[in-house]
């Protein structure tokens, strides 16, 4: 019974690594549906046989459960019950079921090793794909741009996202490859390759994810394998420079668009030309919020009571037409009562996974540092400048509780 039981893991495991791939594409949502919904059919059918659900009550399994509760109960404080009820299909529910059956399934040494290599290959198809798009294509900024993945016009934030996502777990599997030379070749290369996609993509919230995560990967290499952080930094930082300024010189889009910053700046790129309108808004329903679901945002009832009297249209195309910031989206939308919990959980989950990372070896402890990474460098920076998606970080922090999972004495 054991082995039918394990041979089961293996399927659901092979759909979280097919998810992952399909996470980044625009492409295949029924696909992205089928792997949800039937990984987590088989995990029900054998929930009697899991002897790991302990770590379901973990701190952070607990506060991430608060936050989908809180975030479906907030329906019934909407200002159109139906069209929240109807939003609640896409999230909390899919990553509901994402977190439970990530956390348990791939808490084992192998499954997890196999999502670093999936996770590396997608980064290099997303780089790979962007690079062709860039250099084929009459676009402006270094982005995807085919039909398979395609970001938008605007889109090259979303894809320093994906990125910054999925490049910190590469870490492990350099150590994975730890005496195979040509390998770990490959991995510098294909880090290079995805630094100097990050800086044609010109995404300011990319630039900012990605040094962040530089720090925090080398602190957590400084503490746990005795690197210099010193040497570490400066080596990032010189690859980092030489990089840019061959982008500065050779591509004159990078240029220029480096170069608006400064005018940029003081609005966050036109950034707050919706967080104004936002912020009277959410003081009307500070505690509540106005409703779960995007379409409210743009719902005139906010904004009655404020000095702009109904939804204000951007004054331009290139002005967001979104918050273009997860806190401030959380507060108008579930205010204080969502936000509340879902800040604690991503304060909770950074302090535990990195306690964790530092007690642990192997991958789970890369694995961690990894996920601490990711937490601050999309989901707490690169969130002040975007609305970054609660499904990839339901992700995220399943591979996080997976790998605290890990009882590394029995796997090794």
């Amino acid at each position: 019974m054991e082995k039918k039981y394990e041979v089961i893991d293996e399927i659901i495991a092979g759909g979280v690594y097919l998810y992952i791939v399909f996470m980044f594409l625009s492409k295949g949502e029924s696909i992205r549906n089928i792997l949800i919904f039937g990984n987590f059919a088989l995990w029900l059918l054998t929930l009697k046989h899991r002897k790991n659900l302990r770590i379901l009550r973990e701190p952070v399994s607990i506060l991430f459960w608060l936050f989908v509760g809180i975030t479906v109960c907030s329906v019934f404080f909407s200002i159109d019950p139906l069209y929240s009820f109807l939003s609640l299909r896409n999230d909390p529910l899919k990553p509901a079921l994402l977190f439970v059956v990530i956390a348990t399934v791939m808490s084992e040494k192998k499954r997890l090793e196999r999502v670093i290599y999936v996770s590396c290959f997608t980064a290099l198809l997303i780089v790979l794909i962007s690079y062709y798009s860039y250099f084929s294509h009459d676009i402006y900024m270094l982005r995807p741009d085919v039909a398979l993945m395609d970001t938008g016009p605007a889109g090259h934030n979303k894809f320093a996202r994906y990125l910054t996502t999925l490049l910190p777990f590469m870490l492990p599997l350099y150590f994975l490859w730890d005496r195979r030379k040509s390998l770990k070749a490959f991995i510098f290369i294909s880090l290079i390759l995805s630094i100097f996609a990050i800086i044609l993509s010109t995404s300011r919230g990319g630039y900012v994810a990605f040094i962040s995560i530089v720090l925090i990967l080398a602190g957590y290499l400084s503490r746990t394998r005795g690197y210099s952080l010193f040497k570490l930094i400066s080596w990032v930082i010189a690859a980092t420079l030489f990089l840019g300024i061959l982008s500065w010189f050779s591509f004159p889009n990078v240029r220029e668009r480096i170069s608006r910053t400064d005018n940029e700046l003081p609005t966050f790129n036109l950034r707050t030309e919706a967080w104004e309108p936002a912020i009277y808004a959410i003081k009307e329903r500070p505690l509540v919020g106005w409703g779960y679901g995007d379409r409210i945002f743009h719902m005139d009832e906010p904004y009655e009571n404020t000095q702009y009297k109904k939804y204000p249209p951007p004054k331009s195309e290139a002005s967001p037409r979104g918050p273009h910031n997860t806190f401030l989206k959380l507060l108008f939308h579930q205010g204080l009562i969502g936000t509340i919990p879902y800040l604690l959980l991503i304060v909770i989950a950074i302090k535990v996974f990195w306690r964790e990372a530092l007690k642990g070896r192997g991958v789970t402890s890369h694995v961690l540092a990894a996920s601490v990474a990711v937490i601050i460098g999309n989901y707490i920076l690169n969130s002040m400048l975007a609305d970054v998606q609660f499904r990839s970080l339901s992700v995220v922090l399943g591979l996080g509780i997976a790998a605290m999972g890990i009882d590394e004495n029995s796997h090794s």
